[in-house]
């Protein structure tokens, strides 16, 4: 896979955890392993590290 298609890849899974944590913040959706905050808490740092991993693979060469 071309790091371009790698990135896309990634911002689409960003896209798709964001949207992930706005429907736990309207529903207050849980699970029995999970509260609504801890939920949110772990997309958010889903979030992030897949920020670093497009920062990363975006910047430049050298």
């Amino acid at each position: 896979m071309q790091p371009e298609d790698r990135v896309k890849r990634h911002e689409d899974t960003i896209q798709r955890l964001k949207q992930d944590v706005e429907w736990l913040h309207e529903t207050g959706f849980w699970t029995e392993v999970a509260t609504n905050a801890e939920l949110i808490a772990s997309n958010e740092q889903a979030i992030t590290l897949y920020v670093s991993i497009v920062r990363e693979l975006t910047r430049p060469v050298g």
